[in-house]
């Protein structure tokens, strides 16, 4: 009998319709959003969790905790009282690639052909252990070129997390990249400013805790994309060994400080340490940027990212771009439904919105 529930639950699935369950497993939390659209551009938050993730659970982009993962999903849409069981989940890392491409012009098939093709040599993990996709910014007929972004990951890893999904009682109707999820808010939250951000270029940063990673925005889409492998969690591992703490505590450490709210000398020396590594990596993909070819100077830049909040962030990122930072603001374009504790809503605002990104796909 159970068997058959399950078989009758799987096939409701097939008929589900409007917006996915916006699912981002990080290395640190799993955030879980649910939107609706109250009219064309506009959303709600109509349920989200945050569930922290204990240490280890996820080790260098290997899942270690599956358990602790699948029965926190599942809690958490309990919890919510979601009734929902179609998903749309994000993955990052050396398993996803992205590449904007130009391509030549011609009949529907041979620019398939032309975008597999050129895809292929940019895909580290193999093509052919691959699923590509890939979307058309724009065309110009002038020239019979096609500007398009790609991307790529790789099939077993894409299994094994939609596994994870299924586990918990939900279905992963799309994977997506995150990139493309952060792309997506991104763009929302610009709105009417988006043009003119569009023609001048921008560089988006989320300071994550596995990743950093960088968006140059430029002429309608990203024009390049880089996760570098050093985030937040790092520096609290470096706290938890020089200072004998738990991993908790060291966490806390670094967001809140100590008890008067300053951060220990101790702290402030990693802190700096942590900093010029990871401003190091960024200025190696801004100069890679312009070695590319483009002279063209980006006039904005954005930060969004739980460890956007660590001292000294932003005044490195301005001096190494020469341009004013924004923090990006959900709650600029994103209602949310009910009455919600202050500090949850900090932690949305921060970490949040690639689940965000994810939430605003629909079938």
């Amino acid at each position: 009998m159970a068997a058959l529930i399950d078989k009758i639950n799987e096939l409701k699935t097939h008929f589900e319709t409007g917006h996915l369950i916006g699912i981002d497993i990080g290395l640190c939390s799993i955030k879980i959003i649910l939107l609706s659209e109250t009219k064309k551009n506009k959303y709600r938050i109509e349920k989200f969790k945050i569930i922290p993730l204990s240490e280890a659970a996820i080790i260098e982009d290997d899942v270690q905790k599956p358990d602790e993962i699948i029965n926190a999903i599942y809690e958490a849409i309990k919890e919510l009282k979601i009734s929902k069981k179609i998903t749309c989940l994000g993955m990052n890392g050396p398993n996803t690639v992205t590449k904007r491409l130009h391509v030549p012009g011609g009949g529907k098939e041979e620019v398939e052909d032309s975008i597999m093709w050129e895809s292929e040599q940019y895909i580290p993990f193999g093509s052919d252990d691959a699923e590509i996709h890939f979307s058309i910014i724009n065309e110009n007929i002038d020239d019979d070129v096609i500007d398009v972004i790609v991307g790529a990951g790789r099939v077993d890893i894409l299994e094994k997390y939609a596994d994870y999904i299924k586990d918990s009682g939900l279905t992963a109707k799309i994977i997506d990249l995150n990139v493309f999820a952060l792309n997506n808010v991104f763009e929302l939250i610009m709105g009417e400013r988006l043009e003119e951000i569009s023609q001048e270029g921008a560089i988006l940063v989320d300071f994550g805790a596995q990743y950093t990673t960088i968006i140059v925005y430029k002429r309608g889409g990203p024009i390049l994309t880089k996760e570098i492998a050093l985030g937040g969690v790092l520096l609290t591992e470096e706290i938890q060994r020089t200072m004998g703490v738990s991993y908790e505590e060291a966490e806390d450490l670094k967001i809140h400080g100590d008890d008067n709210g300053n951060l220990p000398e101790e702290i402030l020396g990693l802190l700096e340490s942590h900093n010029d590594k990871l401003f190091f990596e960024l200025k190696k993909v801004i100069n890679f940027y312009i070695s590319a070819g483009s002279n063209e100077k980006v006039e904005h830049c954005f930060v969004t990212g739980g460890s956007a909040r660590l001292p000294g962030i932003h005044d490195a990122l301005k001096d190494l771009l020469d341009a004013e930072i924004e923090v990006l603001n959900p709650f600029d374009v994103f209602e949310i439904k009910g009455e919600h504790d202050e500090q949850e809503l900090e932690e949305l605002a921060n970490c949040g919105l690639i689940a965000l990104g994810l939430g605003m796909r629909k079938i």
